[in-house]
Formats: C-alpha cells, sequence, structure tokens
C-alpha cells in the first residue's frame, strides 16, 4: 500500500529524493518535467483554471497524478498543501479534501495480480509527502481516507477472484477475515441453519450448485445494544457466479459474473471501516450467498418457491436470482426492528441501459433519503442517480399461480431495473425506511474512471459516508 504522509521537513536529501507536484494553469504544460539546479525534479502538469476545478475533476486529476507517476516510475512524489487546496472545494471541508486525496490515490494504485505468475512488476510510487498542511481536519481526513482506500482495494480483491475459487463457503471466511481484528462479529449459517429459517428462495437460488448456500450476518454495535439505538442494516448480494440458471446467460454475458458479489463485498466492508473510524452507530450487514449453476438439480422457470415472510414466488427467468436472495435477507432484516435499510446489488442489466456505466440507480419512496444519496454520492464519488418505484410497477409482478413471480408476467423488456425494485418492496419491513441501489452499472471500471480493469469498490464511500452522517 502507498504510504501517505503529511511532513513539512526540507532538506537536501529531502529535495533530491522526492519529484516534486506543480499544478498549473497554463494551457500549453501538459506533462513537463523539470530537474532544477539542486538535482530536485519536478512535475509539472496543466490543469486548466483552477476556479473551475469540481468534486467530480479534482478525484480524477489524482489519480492522473497517480498513472503518471506509474509511467515514469517515480516512486517518491511531494505535494504542496496549497497546490491542492482549491477554492472551489472550500465549502466540503478539509477532512473531505484530506480524504478524498488519500483515498483515491489508494483507489488508482490498485491492481488484481493474484493470478499474475509474473511477481515482478515495475518500479510504482512507494510514498505521497504533503508538505506545509497544518490544518488537523485535513490530517484527520487523510487518516480516514487510507483506511476506506485500503478497505475498499480488499473488496475489490473479493470480487475480482474467479468464481472457481470464491465460492460461497470461501465467501462465508473471506468475511471473518475482513473483520478480524476489529469489533464487528462476524458469524456465517450453514444451509442447514438457513433451511430451518424456511429461507425458501435463497435455498431455491442455490439448489443447482454443488458449493451449498450461505447466510453471512457482520454486526457492529459501536452505540450499544439498546431499542432505541436502532441500526443500520446494509444488505448485499452475494452470488459467487451467476451463470444465468436454465435461462444461460448469452455468450459474451457471462465471463465477468464473478463480479456478481459485488454488493455483498460492499456491505461488509462499509461494516469493517464504520468499526475501523470509531463510529458509534449500529450497523448490520446480511449477505445471501448462493452461486446460481446449471444442474439437474437447478431451479426450474415455473417453479414456486416459499420465501421466508411466507409469500410464494413463481420463478419465470432463473437469471433473476438477485432479488429472489435479497428477498430472503430483507425478511430476516427485521429482527434488528432497523431505523433503515440499505440494499445494494448488481441486479439488473437494464440499470446500464438507463444510465449507462457512470452512475448506480437507487430507488425508494421516501425522497429525503433519495435525495440524500444523490448528495452524499456527488460528495463521496459513488454517483448515484433515482428511478421511480410506484405501485404501479408492482401490477405486473402478480402471478396468477403464486402470490408473486420475479419477473414480469407479460415478459415485457421494459423498465427492468425498476421492476427488480418493485419486486423486492413486497419483501420490505414496513414502515421501515429503505432503499435499494442497483450497481450494475458501476459494477465494471470504465476507462474515465482511471483504475485498474475490473471491480470498482463502488459504493463503499458512499455506505461511509451514509453511516456517518445518518
Amino acid at each position: 500500500m502507498i504510504k501517505v504522509q503529511i511532513s513539512n521537513k526540507q532538506s537536501d536529501s529531502f529535495a533530491s529524493k522526492y519529484c516534486r507536484l506543480v499544478l498549473t494553469e497554463d494551457p500549453a504544460t501538459k506533462h513537463r518535467f523539470v530537474e532544477n539546479s539542486n538535482g530536485s525534479t519536478e512535475y509539472r502538469m496543466g490543469i486548466g483554471k483552477k476556479k473551475k476545478i469540481t468534486p467530480r475533476t479534482f478525484r480524477s486529476l489524482i489519480r492522473s497524478v497517480y498513472q503518471t507517476t506509474k509511467s515514469h516510475q517515480i516512486e517518491f512524489l511531494v505535494v504542496d498543501y496549497a497546490e491542492i487546496n482549491f477554492s472551489n472545494l472550500e465549502t466540503l471541508g478539509q477532512t473531505w479534501l484530506g480524504s478524498t486525496v488519500a483515498e483515491n490515490f489508494l483507489l488508482a494504485s490498485y491492481e488484481f495480480r493474484t493470478y499474475k505468475t509474473q511477481k515482478k512488476v515495475p518500479p510504482t510510487l512507494k510514498e505521497i509527502t504533503i508538505s506545509n498542511a497544518s490544518d488537523k481536519n485535513f490530517a484527520a481526513g487523510l487518516k480516514r481516507g487510507l483506511i476506506l482506500g485500503e478497505e475498499i482495494n480488499k473488496a475489490r480483491d473479493l470480487a475480482n477472484m474467479p468464481g472457481c475459487d470464491m465460492t460461497p463457503k470461501a465467501f462465508g471466511e473471506a468475511a471473518k477475515k475482513m473483520a478480524a481484528g476489529t469489533k464487528v462479529s462476524v458469524k456465517v449459517l450453514s444451509k442447514a441453519e438457513i433451511t430451518k429459517l424456511k429461507m425458501g428462495a435463497l435455498l431455491a437460488v442455490g439448489q443447482g450448485s454443488i458449493n451449498p448456500v450461505q447466510f453471512i450476518v457482520a454486526e457492529y454495535w459501536g452505540q450499544g445494544k439498546s431499542k432505541k439505538n436502532q441500526p443500520t442494516v446494509l444488505i448485499g448480494k452475494g452470488i459467487t457466479y451467476d451463470s444465468g440458471g436454465l435461462n444461460i446467460k448469452p455468450t459474451g454475458a457471462m465471463h465477468d459474473m464473478h463480479l456478481d458479489m459485488s454488493g455483498g463485498a460492499s456491505v461488509l466492508s462499509a461494516v469493517v471501516i464504520a468499526a475501523k473510524l470509531g463510529l458509534k452507530k449500529n450497523v448490520i450487514a446480511l449477505v445471501p450467498v448462493a452461486e446460481n449453476a446449471i444442474s439437474d438439480t437447478a431451479m426450474r422457470a415455473g417453479d414456486i418457491v416459499t420465501s421466508m415472510s411466507g409469500q410464494t414466488i413463481e420463478v419465470l427467468h432463473t437469471d433473476a436470482e438477485g432479488r429472489m436472495v435479497l428477498a430472503d435477507a430483507l425478511t430476516y432484516s427485521k429482527r434488528y426492528d432497523p431505523k433503515v435499510i440499505l440494499d445494494v446489488a448488481t441486479l439488473t442489466g437494464a440499470a446500464l441501459v438507463a444510465l449507462g456505466q457512470l452512475a448506480s440507480a437507487v430507488m425508494t419512496k421516501d425522497k429525503n433519503l433519495s435525495d440524500k444519496l444523490v448528495t452524499l454520492g456527488e460528495e463521496s464519488g459513488d454517483l448515484m442517480w433515482p428511478l421511480p418505484l410506484w405501485d404501479e410497477y408492482k401490477q405486473s409482478l402478480k402471478s396468477h399461480r403464486a402470490d408473486v413471480s420475479n419477473i414480469s408476467t407479460t415478459f415485457s423488456r421494459f423498465g427492468g431495473a425498476i421492476e427488480g425494485g418493485s419486486f423486492l418492496s413486497f419483501f420490505t419491513p414496513k414502515k421501515v425506511s429503505w432503499a435499494h441501489i442497483d450497481i450494475a452499472p458501476r459494477m465494471e471500471s470504465i476507462a474515465a474512471d482511471k483504475l485498474a480493469k475490473g471491480a470498482t469498490g463502488e459504493p463503499i464511500r458512499l455506505l461511509t459516508a451514509f453511516l456517518e452522517q445518518s
């Protein structure tokens, strides 16, 4: 992990060891290295008008700086605090500034190399020093950002693991390892325990795999257990590999389905971060885990299963499995009497059709919650955009053979992302503020992200900010 620190020391050895970053408004200066008479080097980057810097462009700028250091094999970089203290960002505060700097350097530095046989890599950035930074809030933010960056990258590691190794059992063990050394307690319910709880939807999704289903429960009681200290419950989809089941996915749409447990990795990471930050909040993470496989025992289109809630589900499409496992998790969440529930899932390709790959979709009937998530998305970098969750959308999910079907009974190809959220609303505890976040658009990085290919680790920054401010 890159070391990001604050230091105001000045010496010849310091000057010669580090390359200094200089940001300039000169449009003619794009990328230029300058060697000074004392042996030090400067990297001058033209960024245009500083007054036009926004939170979005600032995050991109930090990542661009890392990419440049990597391409030029710079190992030590010094950045003057004044260079990054843009006037347009002042309203967000110094804590935000420090955290954004640290977390984006770490996110940009990540690369999944677990399966690379060539272990030797070119020199990369080892140390970043922020000089002339005396603000205590900036220092606190830097510390926060390092925790976020490190834990988000761990979640990316989990999501990037192939399904052959990241089985439901392995996911459960990884959850315990993530929480080790913190005040987060993790228990993993076995198939027998899940059967006893009558989680028929989760069991149905996993019945075609030789790898039995699991149910991960991670609890952090930072505020202390009491009836008045209701917890926030985070629910994450944990499909370790999704073949689509008997309604098999088409060629080209299956090779990246090891990422279908990204929501589960995200909520587990968020609760661990809450503990490492010492938040005085109660947070529960629930992850229903299964592999949606193809075999002679697999769930069939046309099957009817009974969920933990007692409601029956007609399976019209076996690739609409994520919402089924989440349904049982939503029912399980009732035992915590939560004040708010956020579920996070790579649920629908339709969300990509609606929003492209720049923002996740958020669905809730609570406008205040929706507005808060959109605002925190802008501040954190995990962008959100709302879609409606009107009752009228539920009508097409009413089955003539069961209580509800897992896709529209008309087999319509329209509004699929909203359809997924509407299905979940049948299972949400009553009178609890709930939002469904479809992160399918942000499952994998794109060129504009300036991140390594693979998992993005979203929306962990958003979840952390929400826990801090709720």
